[in-house]
This record gives C-alpha cells, structure tokens and sequence, in this order.
C-alpha cells in the first residue's frame, strides 16, 4: 500500500539581499522583460516595488547564506537597480511514512526599490506579507486577467488552496503516491519560513 499524504508544506526562505535589477519591461527593447530573455513570469506589483516569479528551473540553493548580488551587466529588457530580495519557494508533500516529496521547487519571487537598504525592506515585511507572496508565486501557471480560478480554488486562495492539483497529483503518482486533486485541497497546509529569513524578519514569526 503506497503512504498516504498527510500535510503540505509550504516552505520560503530568503535567497539574496543586496543590489538588483528591478526587472521592468525596457519599452525601447522588447526581448526582455516579462517572458523574455533571462526573466520570468512577473506575478505581481507589491508595495515595494516590482515583483517577479523566476523561469522554471531558476532556483537557488537553499543551503546556502543570503548574500550580495552583483550588480548585472547591461541585460536587454531590464532597466534600473536598486536594492532588492529574493526569496524561493519550495513545497513538500508530507508522508504517512515520515518521508517528504518534493512537488515545487522552480517558484520565487523578488522586489526592489530605490533609496533603501535591504534590511530597511525586510523591516516593512510581515509574515502575512510573505505569506500571500508564497500563495501568488504557487498559483496555476495558467491563472491571468483572461483565464481566472474557478470559484472552488478562489475560495481558498488566501490559504494556499489555489493551486494547480492535477500537475501535483501527477508529480505524487511520480513518487509511487496515489492521490487526487479534491483529496489534496482538503489535505491540511503549512508555511514554514527558512532559517535566514525568520532571522532576518523585524518581528519574528511565531
């Protein structure tokens, strides 16, 4: 009998802190930008300034510390540099047998201003902040102004519930792990916040 999931989670951990490119669309080049050359798909504009998601396949390593990004050269398609963050997004399936899964590992997201440290950044951010950012980032890859969640998953769209559970029930039969996408909405959900981030936050997440 194949183990049956017993929790989802969600985990974020702070990536980079230091100078970056904003990743706005140059209006003089258009190979850049959202979906161009070196982007991504951008997903939101939050408070602090542009946000992006990264291409599937661009992750980085979550062992590692958070450090200075070298300012990049010349890219076509971006413009400006400020200070910024990135964060990447990770999410797990938990196993009755104790054992996780891995059924996300290409997702984050990055902002940016100008005329501000990266500690002056995170001294804005809140744990709910974070939290909507991590359920944007994990929303269908289809989801857009012209295709929008059906009711059942907007419902639940502030908890993480919006999600493209057919891909993830796919990716579980992978892993010898028979599920479907009504049993893994009602499956219970977490979000765990990286070592470096939890550190790095103003006021410390419970």
């Amino acid at each position: 009998m194949s183990p049956a999931i017993v929790g989802i989670r969600m985990w974020c951990e702070l990536a980079s802190a230091g100078p970056m490119a904003s990743f706005r669309r140059d209006p003089h080049n258009a190979a850049g930008g959202e979906g161009g050359a070196g982007g991504g798909r951008a997903v939101a504009n939050g408070p602090l300034g542009p946000v992006l998601a990264p291409a599937p396949g661009v992750v980085p390593d979550p062992t590692s510390a958070p450090g200075l990004v070298p300012r990049p050269a010349a890219l076509q398609g971006y413009r400006d540099a400020g200070s910024g963050l990135s964060f990447t997004v990770h999410e797990f399936a938990e196993l009755s047998d104790g054992l996780e899964v891995t059924l996300l590992d290409d997702r984050g997201w990055g902002m940016s201003r100008r005329g501000g440290t990266p500690d002056e950044i995170l001294a804005e951010l809140t744990v709910e902040e974070i939290a909507r950012m991590v359920y944007m980032v994990l929303l269908p890859d289809w989801a857009d102004v012209d295709h929008p969640l059906p009711p059942h998953l907007a419902a639940v769209e502030g908890s993480g519930g919006a999600q493209d559970w057919d891909l993830l029930v796919e990716r579980l039969r992978a892993f010898g792990v028979v599920s479907t996408p009504a049993e893994l909405m009602r499956i219970p959900r977490r979000l765990d916040l990286g070592d470096h981030l939890r550190a790095s936050l103003a006021t410390p997440a419970e």
